[in-house]
């Protein structure tokens, strides 16, 4: 058994994705698989994973009437309870397919410990994931 964290919240994506980049995160084999939906509440964004893995969720900003047009992504909404590395890793490959498309990821992340610490999950300026303690009860707050 390991330490476990809960993470919620978004990290948006600007200009928006065009899906296809994303396509790999969708697709598996590794999990978790991520999905098109406009919240971690939508019933679409629990796939039969998500008890496992939690909620991963491409944000679509909009979504064409004419199927040749690409569905565009404005952020990943996730929400899941794990170690830390099972959260990292799949984030970490979200932000870089971002960035490797050339657009900018602002991350809106919050994490909460079971030790009572919480924080923030940030997009640093050389584009690593970076785990930011707000609150750390009966020690100094740490950055990993």
């Amino acid at each position: 058994m390991g330490y476990e964290y809960s993470v919620k919240g978004n990290v948006r994506v600007t200009p928006p994705i065009a899906l296809p980049a994303l396509l790999e995160l969708t697709q598996g084999p590794d999990l978790p698989i991520f999905c098109l939906a406009p919240t971690t509440d939508d019933p679409d964004a629990a796939g039969p994973w998500a008890d496992l893995v939690g909620v991963w969720a491409l944000v679509p900003e909009n979504i064409p009437h004419d199927p040749a047009q690409p569905v565009t992504v404005n952020a990943l909404a996730m929400e899941h309870v794990s170690k830390s590395d099972a959260i990292h890793q799949p984030l970490a490959k979200f932000v870089r397919l971002c960035l490797a498309a050339g657009h900018q990821v602002v991350s809106e992340l919050k994490f909460y410990g079971e030790g009572g610490e919480s924080g923030d999950i940030r997009v640093t300026e050389n584009s690593e994931i970076e785990w930011v303690e707000t609150s750390a009860p009966g020690r100094e707050p740490t950055r990993w």
